[in-house]
């Protein structure tokens, strides 16, 4: 009490919650914690806005104080009803991630390459990656002589050869076009 016998606003805030709803201490507790209102709204299961709904209802019926002096005044009643500081809805989280294999992850007898079947998760889905070229089932489309050692030589060889070829066909085509125009 102040000293005109009045109440702080602190008490006014500590009477306000023996009166909350089950829902508003749930979300007190989180609050206490100094968690945010999205890790609120993931814990309990429900949306950011419900979480924030919930805890804008509880600061009218106090007198609107900062959301860390709320937080504040929530431990202080938790602690003068000495309840405990976690409760059911604030559990914490397992020391160990049940899916993932608790083991070694290399060892002297293995190779890095078994690595990848140690370490799949129970429940997941295999995929197998394969690249287009470790599996062929299609025959060459390109000679080996041009695949080879000396492939680029081969290669531009094979151009010029091509090239001279339909110089060729193109200069007896002209030809042949202009002794047939000369005869009409």
């Amino acid at each position: 009490m102040d000293p005109d016998g009045d109440m702080t606003q602190f008490q006014r805030i500590l009477a306000v919650f023996p009166s909350l709803t089950s829902k508003q201490h749930e979300v007190l507790m989180f609050v206490a914690e100094n968690r945010t209102s999205k890790e609120i709204a993931w814990e309990l299961g429900i949306s950011e806005s419900a979480v924030n709904q919930r805890i804008e209802g509880v600061r009218s019926r106090t007198g609107s104080p900062p959301r860390a002096e709320l937080a504040r005044a929530y431990r202080q009643y938790r602690q003068d009803q000495n309840q405990p500081e976690q409760d059911e809805a604030c559990n914490p989280l397992p020391e160990k991630n049940p899916q993932v294999p608790t083991m070694a992850l290399f060892d002297e007898d293995r190779g890095r390459d078994e690595l990848v079947e140690r370490l799949t998760l129970a429940d997941g889905a295999t995929f197998t990656v394969t690249a287009p070229w470790q599996e062929e089932k299609f025959t060459r489309v390109v000679p080996e002589v041009l695949d080879g050692a000396n492939a680029g030589l081969s290669r531009t060889a094979a151009m010029i050869a091509i090239a001279g070829g339909l110089l060729l066909v193109a200069v007896f085509g002209l030809d042949l076009a202009t002794k047939l125009s000369s005869l009409l």
